[in-house]
């Protein structure tokens, strides 16, 4: 089983009927909406049973958290987004260098983050109930371990000598290592930073730990 299945199954109570219930369903769709346009206090038990129009009681009978309403729905939204990733480094020609690549890939990373932050933080108390629910981010970790394989790909197909040859547990390493540092400022409610220097850093850092220019 991947794992983002592992990461959303954990998240509901096993339905006393095997077909679809319109509740859950009604739920994780509300949920949806407040991810889009909540502010922090809409993240809340009341606000997602004022908004879906069930009682907090039916909320705790198809979730074991009402937080994990939100968590299965964010957590689809970051298997898509690494999906997407995943196929930027397909697409990637070998002639292609590691800043080509890695331009797309922080565009990308910058797309998605984007979404979620301003005044309105939403990645904020999302990456908080992920933690309270698992105890530790190396679950989170372990999404972003599925690159690891495309990157490894890419380092063989290279023509351009730019790649850093690297063994798995080193690529491992750097790509959590990069995954924290891009999506750290978006996480953390004391760091306040200016997107476009993040983003250029985010560049720079990606450059650095992946290609030759290390050396």
């Amino acid at each position: 089983m991947k794992i983002i299945d592992t990461l959303t199954g954990s998240y509901k109570k096993k339905p006393k009927q095997e077909r679809a219930s319109k509740t859950e369903q009604d739920l994780l769709h509300t949920a949806a909406d407040i991810i889009e346009i909540g502010e922090l206090e809409d993240f809340s038990a009341k606000a997602l049973s004022k908004k879906s129009g069930y009682s907090v009681g039916v909320i705790y009978k198809y979730f074991n958290q009402y937080e994990d309403v939100f968590l299965k729905i964010f957590l689809k939204k970051i298997d898509t987004h690494f999906k997407e990733v995943e196929q930027i480094y397909i697409d990637h020609e070998p002639h292609e260098t590691v800043t080509e690549l890695f331009k797309k890939v922080v565009d990308h990373a910058f797309l998605f983050s984007g979404k979620y932050v301003g005044i309105k933080n939403k990645l904020i108390p999302l990456f908080r109930f992920f933690v309270r629910r698992h105890k530790t981010p190396e679950d989170l970790y372990k999404v972003s371990d599925r690159l690891v394989p495309f990157i490894l790909m890419l380092q063989e197909k290279d023509k351009t000598n730019t790649f850093k040859k690297m063994s798995e547990m080193e690529c491992i390493l750097k790509n959590r290592a990069f995954d924290h540092y891009v999506r750290t400022p978006f996480t953390d409610p004391q760091n306040k930073f200016a997107a476009d220097e993040h983003k250029a850093s985010c560049l720079e850092f990606g450059i650095l730990i992946f290609s030759n220019q290390s050396n």
